[in-house]
């Protein structure tokens, strides 16, 4: 069962989300302000979060802008009865992945939609990422396989691979103690 989040300081919306989520399978745990949303963020995992912009303490903005300076994977979801495009603008400029209007017709089919959405776009972001954090070395002469903006895959030598990345890393040279066993014994 998949757990979200809800950050929000109307006790009716919060029971009235509960109840849509709910019933869509989702197990969900509240948080009247972003504060206490952030302790609980910080003390177990969750799936998603489904934030309002307007509460006391911490608003909306604010605890976005607390979650993405360590967590950029988590899906979180703005729900609001603001629907200026300028705070939906600002919402996902600050991290967040989607916006739904309080005021939307059928908001509980709506909003499961969204957070499926969401939560499988961040799924593969971090599949994605992690993938890209590998580098694919030849095992044979160690060459790196890069692959420039220009899409002309090469195998290039680590030198040459950090030179393309402007690492600003420089080169010396070394022997590892198997080596100098190996060849100067």
């Amino acid at each position: 069962m998949k757990k979200v989040m809800i950050a929000d300081d109307s006790r009716p919306m919060v029971n009235m989300l509960r109840y849509l989520l709910e019933s869509g399978g989702y197990s969900v745990t509240s948080a009247q302000d972003g504060d206490e949303a952030l302790m609980k963020l910080r003390g177990s995992r969750y799936d998603a979060l489904v934030t309002d912009l307007a509460m006391p303490k911490m608003n909306g903005i604010e605890l976005i802008r607390n979650i993405r300076l360590k967590d950029k994977y988590l899906p979180i979801v703005v729900l609001s009865a603001m629907e200026t495009i300028d705070t939906a603008v600002e919402a996902m400029r600050e991290g967040a992945d989607d916006f739904v209007r309080k005021s939307t017709e059928d908001l509980g089919k709506t909003l499961r939609f969204v957070l499926e959405r969401t939560m499988e776009r961040k799924k593969e972001e971090r599949r994605l990422d992690i993938y890209e954090s590998i580098l694919p070395i030849c095992m044979h002469c160690k060459k790196i396989h890069h692959k420039p903006d220009d899409g002309n895959e090469t195998w290039v030598t680590i030198e040459e691979y950090f030179d393309y990345k402007r690492s600003g890393i420089d080169f010396s040279h070394g022997i590892c103690p198997e080596c100098l066993k190996k060849y100067y014994s």
